[in-house]
């Protein structure tokens, strides 16, 4: 006894019964075996099966487009044999012997050879436009699993299709799946088979990227077969391509977003620096304890300003205030972060051999050049004022990839922002810390002894002169 499987553009297996005798191929309604595609003649080919149903055979009836048997095209009459692959158009249509698939299992393990991958590529390759076109069409991981799944069910006829992610490989032995059988087929590059089940891995290269499971639920159902072994390989076979284009692009999405996120903060180079560690690690640098200068500069009265002037012109202000101060901060190898009408530059050691004097450089070049040009508003001197302090802090990124946020923590920061209140009108306030750096490279004035808020002790005060 034989039978025929017809997977045509939508991958749906019809499983149809070929009597003894005759039996018509077309895309005449009348046919036996309708297929509906427009490279199908109204009686295309025919399939004889012999009396003692112990043969059959297959002959083209002078079709315009032809019949082909593994991928071959016949001329006149052609013998079949269990597992044969006859295509009309896109439709195809696989030869079983209702004997072979009830009476012989398939073997439990198939490696995922060279051999095997373009043989299965072959046979299924009409079909796999549509697939690849489908998966083509997907802009993410999670999209392109949901139609990964959704054309294995057709295909291969199947209650359940699951799709596990490398990244979840740790969370096999949760499922409800043959433990065994899917740490074979991911740890040996194989497909397990075992009659209604089936484990597939999504391979490139050298890498599992996925792994399949797939299981036939309807009682007396057929065992898989030599077929569906192959149409199963040649799917995953386009799946990894996918899967493989829309990694690439998430992490060069995902490199865009830290490059952006960096770039806020970070001079280009330092920048730079980050994502190549980010590249190689997949994480940003998270807090650490350093010696840092930190420098804080403010505009004197902004809240009047804002006032005054309305959100429109104030924010023209402070556009053109960040872009001025961030040019002069990285010029001095410092890290910016804004703070509404000021801004936070910390000086790491790892950027600068002396970063109290690059900072209290960065807050005099940053005096001058508000002071040369008068004002960032015609008609309206804008005033700053710069406060520097020098110690440990904890600094770096909090929250995760998506949210992430750059941050510095510590006393240190908290009396450089107190002394802001000292720094107007554009003078440059720093610390002990900071004086004890630099004395030997500016001129400078002890303040004495100044009380911020919040804190129970005084801090000594220093004016470098500009």
């Amino acid at each position: 006894m034989w039978q025929v499987t017809l997977r045509a553009a939508d991958l749906q297996p019809h499983r149809i019964k070929l009597d003894v005798g005759e039996t018509i191929i077309g895309r005449a309604p009348t046919s036996t075996i309708v297929v509906n595609d427009p490279a199908a003649s109204r009686k295309h080919a025919k399939f004889l099966v012999s009396e003692n149903a112990s043969n059959i055979s297959v002959t083209d009836l002078l079709s315009t487009n032809g019949t082909y048997v593994n991928s071959e095209r016949i001329h006149g009459q052609v013998e079949l044999k269990n597992g044969d692959v006859v295509r009309i158009g896109q439709a195809l249509l696989t030869i079983q012997s209702y004997v072979l698939a009830r009476s012989v299992p398939m073997a439990r393990s198939h490696s995922y050879t060279r051999e095997l991958v373009l043989e299965s590529l072959d046979q299924h390759a009409i079909l796999l436009y549509e697939v690849a076109r489908k998966l083509n069409l997907v802009r993410s991981t999670k999209n392109a699993v949901t139609e990964i799944i959704e054309t294995y069910t057709k295909a291969m006829g199947v209650g359940v299709c699951k799709v596990t992610l490398k990244a979840d490989f740790n969370k096999l032995d949760g499922q409800e799946f043959n433990r065994e059988l899917a740490k074979n087929a991911i740890q040996n590059r194989s497909t397990e088979v075992v009659t209604a089940e089936m484990y597939v891995p999504v391979i490139t290269g050298e890498d599992v990227l996925a792994l399949i499971y797939m299981k036939k639920l309807s009682p007396g159902t057929r065992p898989f077969d030599q077929s569906d072994l192959q149409l199963a390989i040649a799917i995953s076979y386009q799946f990894s391509l996918a899967l493989h284009r829309l990694q690439a692009i998430e992490k060069m999405h995902e490199e865009e977003s830290v490059k952006r996120l960096l770039m806020r903060f970070f001079a280009p180079l330092d920048a730079e620096t980050f994502i190549k560690t980010y590249r190689e690690t997949g994480k940003l640098p998270g807090l650490e304890k350093q010696k840092v200068t930190v420098m804080f500069s403010d505009i004197a009265n902004s809240t009047g300003m804002a006032e005054t002037l309305g959100p429109v012109q104030f924010a023209s202000i402070l556009s053109a205030y960040y872009e001025t101060v961030t040019d002069i901060i990285f010029k001095h190898n410092g890290i910016v972060k804004y703070l509404g009408d000021g801004i936070l530059a910390i000086f790491p050691e790892r950027t600068a051999q002396n970063t109290e004097k690059e900072a209290v450089l960065a807050g005099r070049e940053l005096i001058s050049q508000f002071e040369r040009t008068g004002s960032l508003e015609d008609g309206r001197r804008t005033v700053i004022g710069v406060s520097i302090n020098t110690g440990n802090v904890m600094l770096g990124y909090v929250g995760t990839k998506e949210r992430a946020e750059f941050t510095v923590l510590g006393d240190v920061v908290n009396v450089a922002f107190r002394l802001q209140q000292y720094a107007r009108p554009n003078k440059i306030i720093v610390s002990s810390s900071t004086i004890a750096a630099i004395s030997s490279d500016f001129k400078f004035r002890r303040v004495g002894e100044v009380r911020l808020k919040g804190r129970t002790q005084n801090v000594q005060a220093f004016e470098v002169f500009l």
